[in-house]
């Protein structure tokens, strides 16, 4: 598994570890097509998963049936209950965008005594905690983008942390129009008619997810 050298998760954990450590955590890998559902978010700490391959997305549903995009997941990401503001009446889901594999580690078997007193077990613990402050600052710029008060301030905001993200003007937006406009909290026709003004005033060149940055 060296390729999971490459998940923060195992940041300065050799590939020997690694492989040990998935045998000591019971990992398993799972399969899932474009449109299925990944993970129904647990009221207790139940998994921690790793985007293997393939890309998906979180949302949390209301007792309404409202559901709000939460975040996009990509090759190395990770996602699970640890991560999420626990709150009654909202359920969160992870769905797959395409077909992709997840590993899938339940919490306790990271955070239990290891048997082995192992030094990775403290290196992922460590590791975890990272993360989880990581996690936090993007959920509070994800506040600030959406705090905006429009359409316009809401997607200028997005393109300058994804400008900031890539260290370039070009990139990708990460997500679809309509996954874009749910992200941010708006209209999907205003969304696209923000484009077009934008595209016209000669602040950006687009086309399908691919962006440029002119002034």
């Amino acid at each position: 598994m060296n390729s999971l050298r490459n998940v923060e998760l195992f940041k300065g954990i050799s590939d020997e570890s690694i492989d040990e450590m998935m045998k000591c955590f019971k990992a398993e890998t799972r399969s899932f097509r474009k449109g299925d559902t990944i993970i129904v978010y647990s009221p207790e700490l139940e998994y921690l998963c790793i985007q293997l391959s393939g890309k998906a997305h979180l949302y949390s549903i209301d007792s309404d049936g409202n559901d709000t995009l939460l975040e996009h997941y990509t090759e190395n990401d990770i996602y699970g209950e640890v991560f999420t503001m626990p709150y009654g009446e909202l359920g969160y889901v992870v769905e797959a965008d395409t077909d992709c594999e997840v590993i899938f580690i339940r919490f306790s078997e990271i955070t239990g005594r290891c048997a082995k007193a192992c030094q990775h077990h403290t290196d992922i613990t460590n590791n975890l905690f990272y993360l989880t402050a990581k996690k936090t600052q993007m959920l509070l710029l994800r506040i600030n983008m959406i705090s905006r008060k429009t359409v316009r301030q809401k997607l200028e905001a997005y393109l300058q942390y994804l400008e900031e993200k890539y260290g370039t003007k070009e990139f990708d937006t990460e997500m679809s129009l309509s996954q874009l406009a749910r992200y941010l909290c708006v209209d999907r026709t205003s969304l696209m008619r923000e484009f077009r003004l934008m595209r016209e005033e000669g602040i950006l060149e687009n086309s399908g997810r691919k962006i440029k940055l002119l002034k």
